[in-house]
């Protein structure tokens, strides 16, 4: 038996304000989140003469969703419909 679950994923990327306040945390509680490597940070690239460090980070949902999947034994595969 084969059957699928198709989830939309609004954003790919959120800022961690905007992910902190979907999850009802503070913005504090999620920069511990990440340093602790409990989750997926996307840093957009940066330009050579610029410090990565102090490139903004986000919280990548794609990422998320996925490891997400794998803990529950689910095989994810990516796809993408645009709809107009």
């Amino acid at each position: 038996m084969n059957s699928n679950l198709i989830l939309s994923i609004p954003a790919p990327i959120l800022t961690y304000q905007e992910y902190a306040r979907l999850q009802g945390i503070t913005v504090k509680d999620v920069v511990n989140a990440v340093f602790a490597g409990r989750l997926p940070v996307y840093t957009p690239p940066c330009s050579p003469g610029e410090n990565p460090a102090r490139v903004k980070k986000y919280i990548n949902m794609i990422a998320l969703y996925a490891e997400a999947a794998k803990a529950a034994n689910i095989d994810m595969a990516l796809t993408s419909d645009k709809q107009v």
